[in-house]
């Protein structure tokens, strides 16, 4: 085990660094200040978003999760090559959980207005950690398109943003798809995503952006470059794939 570290809530945290195991298998023991012990999932998210500062103190803290500022700053340096004032986009938060990514998009100057994601007590979470960050907050696994664009026409949303949320068991690539179509000419989509590249995920979304290519308003790549998404338990470098396209 890693040490446990004392945040201000009271509660500590040990993350388990047994070697070899997928992000999927990861765990923690939580030190409850009563003195009971309570070894979680990391993907257990609804249990861990149901305690508060606990999400940002195992990911963003211990593990140095760089994926939220890494896909909000992908989409600024976007924009910015367009000549798209920042102050202009307005963002769809895919995947948004408690608002850590909306929180990043906000710093620097986009309208966070809606956010969405597979379970319900991430909506929760994100409503009581950063109130009033999204106007809208979607649930479902898979969400209804219909609902979807009828949200990016009212609201006028011109960026689809979503950070680790793409592939590895969340948002299938044909659903994305989906979604991207909903967005107007000019917008920009904003991933992070996980793997090599060979791995699937990635090969998916490029050929859904290269499959743009012979319609109206086809998807071109502005930023595609690797970075470090995190540290697993284990101490090793987790790297990821951010990846930017504009449509025309």
């Amino acid at each position: 085990m890693a040490t446990a570290r004392e945040p201000a809530t009271g509660w500590t945290v040990e993350l388990d660094d047994t070697p070899g195991r997928r992000q999927a298998q990861e765990e923690f023991v939580l030190h409850h200040p009563d003195g009971t012990d309570e070894r979680i999932t990391l993907h257990d998210y609804a249990r861990v978003y149901d305690v508060p500062g606990l999400y940002e103190e195992v990911v963003q803290h211990r593990l140095e999760c760089a994926s939220p500022a890494t896909v909000a700053g992908a989409l600024v340096e976007a924009a910015e090559a367009e000549g798209r004032p920042v102050g202009e986009l307005r963002a769809f938060d895919l995947g948004a959980g408690n608002g850590v990514v909306g929180e990043e998009l906000r710093d620097r100057g986009v309208t966070v207005v809606a956010g969405a994601d597979g379970i319900p007590e991430a909506r929760d979470a994100a409503h009581r950690d950063r109130p009033g960050l999204y106007r809208h907050y979607l649930v479902g696994e898979r969400l209804d398109v219909d609902q979807v664009t009828r949200l990016v026409h009212e609201e006028g949303l011109t960026a689809l943003v979503a950070a680790g949320a793409v592939g590895e068991g969340h948002v299938p690539v044909d659903a994305l798809a989906q979604l991207w179509e909903a967005f107007p000419p000019g917008s920009f989509l904003a991933l992070t995503l996980a793997g090599g590249e060979a791995d699937h995920d990635i090969t998916d979304v490029e050929a859904m952006i290269e499959a743009t290519a012979g319609s109206a308003h086809p998807s071109h790549t502005l930023v595609r470059r690797r970075f470090r998404h995190r540290l697993s338990m284990a101490g090793n470098e987790l790297s990821y794939l951010v990846l930017v396209a504009v449509k025309r």
